[in-house]
């Protein structure tokens, strides 16, 4: 018996199902149906599991609790899982965030903190923690070089809110520690752990007053943080500790000098034995040349590259003549880049026509290149706006691609893919590429093997039905082509 088959049989109970007309129904004879019911046959091809359910009148939410049974049947839980929730962390995409409200949480202040006459003080609950942690961080906030050091999950909704509403009044460096899954682990909710640890940590990246950095190490999360270890979370800012339990209900406040001195001290040895997480490059106008190396070079010249963003990667269909002149000449170097843009864009047309280069975009994000003349995934210091001659031109090629396949134009519900994320992976890194609250375009460049092999797996075998064919896509941008003005 699998969940499949244990489902299928609830709901043939429920409905009291005959097996016999069902089987009838679905071209089948009655003993191969009933195999496939005890769960003694594999789990039927994808026309043959709609039969069933069409015979049998599913509501949508049974339909949806068997479907979701049966595909975890084919591929197995761990695989289910993982893609799911890479499709999860694609389509919840932060565009852009307003800063979270912590209005709700009022304190007071503790006794002996502002004065720092007690060098030690025990903290017995989570309101005194959260207490604490308040009033560290406004206060780190408030100096001109704030530094906050983080050695803890991404588990404390009320701490990762406050870090997002901070507005310093100078620099403020944080440094975070985390800790990754050593094996492909997952949440109560059925969440890939890394993956839910890196949605809970992204919104800091968008927040371009915070200069936050993270790095990991493995370990068994559950021996790591629960098992008889007394206070494994630590919070530092410039003059204050607090050690704290992992599910904050008790801790320690020092402000001895002595005492978060050491503390530090300890926090950077571990620091730097961690790797980090991701090399973050924001795009300002004498840095170019880097920029094209980071997102361009991703890949080696032979080496496949599969990506997901809403409007199709159009660099490769733009011909020299047409990049000469949309270039902005007046950038710092720029010969050197406009020859280094020409050999990317080169470089990727040719994966092209190899069949090493895949791109998953959406009907809005081509329109929307069409309407605009602008490129997303090019900051726009770059360039002028391609006329509309130039984007006829560059959308008839990418027709070619449509048809066979190497770009494809996704279906509901990914057609709605956020307009900020633009994800493309090669075998042993990716690139992440958004623009932040302040609209600067950020280039995140990831090595964390376990994060590449989930994003890859799940572009990689994307179903037939995430995306349009390949005549409804030629169709889609011809229409596209005769509403340029």
């Amino acid at each position: 018996m699998s969940i499949f088959s244990d489902i299928l049989n609830e709901l043939i109970r429920e409905k009291e199902v005959k097996i016999f007309s069902m089987a009838k129904y679905c071209g089948l004879d009655r003993s191969t149906m009933y195999k496939i019911i005890s769960g003694k046959r594999n789990p039927p091809s994808p026309d043959l599991f709609e039969k069933m359910t069409a015979f049998m009148r599913l509501t949508p939410s049974e339909y949806q609790r068997l479907a979701e049974a049966w595909k975890i049947a084919r591929i197995g839980s761990e695989t289910y899982f993982s893609r799911k929730s890479v499709d999860n962390f694609i389509r919840n995409f932060p565009s852009s965030l307003p800063a979270p409200s912590t209005a709700g949480f009022a304190f007071q202040r503790m006794d002996g903190v502002q004065e720092g006459t007690r060098p030690c003080i025990p903290l017995t609950s989570q309101q005194h923690i959260d207490c604490l942690i308040h009033q560290m961080l406004l206060k780190e906030a408030g100096k001109q070089n704030g530094q906050i050091c983080l050695l803890l999950q991404a588990d404390h909704d009320f701490l990762f809110s406050l870090l997002a509403s901070l507005k310093p009044a100078g620099t403020l460096n944080i440094r975070h520690i985390l800790c990754f899954s050593d094996k492909l682990q997952f949440t109560s909710e059925n969440k890939l752990y890394n993956l839910t640890c890196l949605e809970k940590i992204f919104p800091l990246y968008m927040i371009p007053e915070l200069e936050y950095n993270t790095c990991y190490f493995y370990d068994e999360i559950h021996s790591h943080f629960y098992n008889f270890n007394l206070f494994p979370y630590m919070l530092l800012t410039t003059d204050a500790a607090l050690l704290c339990s992992s599910d904050y209900s008790a801790g320690m406040y020092f402000q001895d000098p002595d005492a978060v001195h050491m503390l530090r001290q300890i926090y950077n040895s571990c620091y730097d034995q961690c790797t980090r997480l991701f090399e973050a490059f924001p795009i300002v106008p004498d840095r170019c040349a880097e920029f094209l190396d980071t997102v361009f070079g991703l890949a080696g010249e032979k080496e496949p590259m599969i990506g997901i963003q809403p409007e199709a990667c159009l660099t490769p269909f733009i011909s020299g003549g047409i990049l000469k002149e949309i270039f902005n000449h007046s950038l710092p170097g720029g010969r050197e880049i406009l020859t280094r843009a020409e050999n990317y864009f080169r470089l990727n047309s040719q994966k092209i026509t190899d069949g090493r280069f895949f791109i998953y975009f959406t009907y809005n994000g081509l329109a929307h290149f069409a309407q605009t003349g602008l490129l997303d995934e090019i900051p726009e210091v770059f360039y002028h706006p391609l006329s509309s001659a130039q984007r006829i031109s560059v959308l008839e090629k990418l027709l070619d691609c449509c048809r066979n396949r190497t770009y494809r134009i996704l279906r509901e519900p990914l057609n709605y893919l956020p307009r900020n994320l633009h994800l493309c992976v090669c075998s042993d890194q990716g690139n992440i590429l958004f623009k932040n609250n302040s609209g600067d375009v950020i280039v995140l460049t990831v090595r964390e093997t376990g994060l590449i092999d989930a994003f890859r797996d799940y572009m990689e075998n994307m179903d037939d039905s995430c995306f349009y064919d390949s005549r409804e896509a030629e169709e889609m941008i011809r229409e596209i082509i005769r509403n340029i003005g």
